[in-house]
């Protein structure tokens, strides 16, 4: 009688996330590709410079309020406090902020404070998200998490201190059910009787007029390439954070661990993982932008000033990414 052993083969992780490492990379060579030979085009996305510095929770938290803190190397110091300001609706977390950050793209560019929800299918579209109605239910939660977000910014220097403390949504008219409205709006129907009014979010105004003046423009595709990659939205806020601040490099300076620390939210059980996610991205934009002057150091992360920026200025069409000069 044979007897069948039966091998069981087992996963190499180490091996998966090398392999995935390099899929990656192989992305980015491409992006970089495309930008030596102008093929990358002229399109950005116009991010909120604070919410580059200071982040948002990774995860699902029960926290109502989280503080983030930046030390810029100019001395001054971007303080950044985020409240869940409405019962029973939770802090906006981890990809929430690809839709945050394209609710604001949208408004700079349009130049309006009133994102329409007409928006949303746009956003689906545009993110390259399929429309079906786990996806769309998805972001209607987010939507409502966004709408509940109170946010302060204080930006603090040796001889004066600016504040903005105010919810980043003065209101929201959101329907209840979100597919019904998106298929609605665009077979072109006209409103229901009583609800004339546009669905949408109003950016309070104050905040609005903050993120136009700072805010930091980084490529579309490189943007929309990081949603989709693996690592998570931590490596995805590192890369996105080290582009602007090698962009803005005036001089020689570096990031301490503990500023890092402060700035990122630190709730993974692995103490090592920042270090591990800060290699990571400082690999891929090696690759992505050779110019670049960045290393890790035992201190922290060294940054200096790139022999070439990452994309050429162009001030006539409004992509000075340098909005001013912090670094």
């Amino acid at each position: 009688m044979t007897k069948t052993v039966e091998t069981v083969r087992r996963r190499d992780y180490a091996k998966e996330r090398q392999s995935a490492l390099e899929r990656t990379v192989d992305r980015v060579a491409e992006l970089r590709e495309d930008r030596n030979s102008g093929a990358l085009g002229d399109e950005v996305i116009k991010m909120a410079q604070a919410l580059i510095l200071c982040t948002l929770p990774y995860r699902p938290t029960e926290e109502r309020q989280i503080m983030r803190t930046a030390r810029l190397s100019d001395g001054s110091t971007l303080r950044v406090t985020f409240t869940a300001g409405i019962t029973g609706v939770n802090m906006p977390f981890g990809n929430d902020r690809h839709l945050m950050a394209w609710l604001f793209d949208k408004a700079i560019n349009s130049d309006t404070s009133f994102v329409t929800i007409k928006s949303a299918s746009d956003y689906l579209r545009e993110t390259g998200k399929s429309r079906n109605g786990d996806r769309v239910k998805e972001l209607a939660v987010r939507l409502s998490r966004l709408a509940g977000l109170v946010i302060g910014i204080e930006r603090r220097a040796a001889d004066a201190t600016q504040t903005v403390m105010l919810p980043m949504i003065a209101s929201s008219n959101l329907p209840h059910n979100l597919t019904v409205e998106i298929e609605r709006e665009e077979s072109g129907q006209e409103s229901l009787p009583g609800l004339e009014d546009p669905f949408g979010i109003q950016l309070e105004e104050r905040f609005f007029q903050d993120i136009k003046r700072h805010h930091v423009a980084i490529p579309r595709r490189l943007w929309m390439q990081l949603q989709g990659q693996k690592g998570g939205p931590q490596l995805q806020d590192l890369l996105i954070f080290f582009v602007y601040r090698c962009y803005c490099a005036q001089r020689e300076t570096v990031i301490p661990w503990h500023g890092l620390r402060e700035q990122f939210p630190q709730d993974d059980s692995n103490p090592r993982r920042l270090k591990q996610s800060v290699k990571k991205a400082i690999q891929q934009l090696r690759v992505l932008w050779p110019e670049v002057r960045i290393d890790v150091l035992k201190e922290g992360v060294w940054i200096n000033r790139a022999a070439q920026p990452l994309l050429p200025d162009d001030p006539s069409r409004k992509r000075v990414r340098r909005i001013e000069a912090i670094n």
